[in-house]
């Protein structure tokens, strides 16, 4: 359980999880216009189903006393993990009072070196990010995936590189060729990048940087953040049964926790200039509107999709597609649940599942998925 907790802490900004259990099914709108009366019902329905008083730890126990009793249970290497001493103290790191053991190390290791030897350049680069073993420094480890990035042509490799050339005071060599518009180039149709290169033609008083950058923004067909790249390519090695299953979700935390700490584009320049009704240029609120809808309906992660609803707000002062998000998200949180029981090696298997679906569709499509298969309609 406590891997469990530090997973949801490492991730907990991107989802606020709510009081409730929603009882009904509410399908996630399938289009991007936000004033139809499906739309409003929908987001009211959604709204009454999120603040249903019911409890989730009701049915968290439930599930904890069908299941089967601990000593029946699943041994996935737990034991063979490093031990920690107890603290009370938020602000000081647990004291180690026993070293990994050989089995546990040794499935990290074939984990790693699986990743190594792939053909796939984010796998490479995923084991430089995590670095199992610490065989480098922190340093060492950025300047291993910036150099790979440098050099690569893969949108995920080369983002990751670009946030971690942003990330770090002590710049590796190889960040100068790592910038905004470099990812902009290895990655076609994704808005992201030019968010960045928007807020930095902004800052500059660079007034064509800004008309090209929202001109792409407009034109973009997708917000593609990549925060869980790294975690589901770990997530993809894990054994599927065994003892080795608790060695391979430390480094899916690991990489989790490391994905966290990046920098990301801010979108506070964006807001600004679209801010009432972009301040009176039409062409411009009209790209506002369109990134909006982009945002809506092509984000792979929470954080792009719930800006999409504040962005039609600040644009229009239209808060509906703002609140259907809220909506949305409050029956993303209640519909969450232990789904395996309350077991230890049961909560990792479900977190990285969640990871994996995350990777694989996108957090916003997976979250959706949980809530479909959660509640019976």
């Amino acid at each position: 359980m406590a891997v469990g907790v530090a997973l949801l802490a490492a991730a907990g900004w991107w989802v606020l999880r709510g009081p409730a259990v929603v009882r009904g099914a509410v399908l996630a709108p399938t289009d991007i216009d936000i004033d139809t009366p499906s739309m409003r019902a929908r987001r009211e329905a959604a709204i009454a189903l999120a603040q249903m008083p019911d409890d989730p730890w009701t049915l968290a126990e439930s599930l904890a006393a069908s299941a089967p009793a601990e000593s029946d249970k699943e041994d996935c290497g737990l034991a063979d993990a490093p031990q920690f001493a107890r603290t009370d103290s938020t602000d000081q790191e647990p004291a180690m009072t026993r070293a990994a053991l050989p089995r546990y190390l040794a499935a990290q290791a074939r984990i790693d070196a699986a990743l190594r030897s792939s053909a796939d350049p984010l796998d490479r680069a995923a084991a430089d990010f995590i670095n199992a073993g610490d065989m480098r420094s922190r340093a060492g480890s950025d300047e291993a995936v910036v150099q790979q990035a440098a050099v690569s042509s893969d949108p995920r490799v080369v983002s990751l590189g670009h946030a971690i050339c942003n990330s770090t005071s002590a710049v590796p060599a190889g960040c100068s060729g790592l910038t905004a518009e470099r990812w902009a180039q290895v990655d076609a149709g994704n808005g992201m990048p030019w968010i960045e290169v928007l807020a930095q033609a902004q800052a500059r008083g660079d007034v064509a940087g800004v008309q090209q950058a929202m001109s792409q923004l407009a034109a973009a067909t997708r917000f593609d953040m990549r925060f869980f790249a790294v975690p589901g390519a770990v997530a993809r090695r894990l054994p599927e049964d065994g003892r080795d299953f608790a060695a391979g979700n430390e480094l899916v935390v690991r990489g989790l926790g490391r994905a966290a700490a990046l920098a990301f584009p801010t979108f506070k320049p964006l807001l600004d200039l679209c801010r009432d009704e972009a301040g009176g240029d039409e062409q411009r609120a009209l790209q506002c509107s369109a990134i909006s809808d982009t945002m809506y309906a092509h984000s792979d992660a929470l954080l792009p999709f719930a800006i999409s609803g504040a962005l039609m707000f600040q644009t229009t002062g239209d808060a509906s597609r703002r609140e259907s998000i809220r909506a949305e998200r409050a029956v993303f949180a209640a519909h969450w649940s232990p789904a395996t029981g309350l077991s230890q090696c049961g909560t990792q298997r479900d977190m990285v599942h969640r990871l994996s679906r995350n990777a694989e569709i996108g957090e916003v499509e997976a979250m959706r998925e949980e809530s479909r298969k959660f509640v019976t309609p």
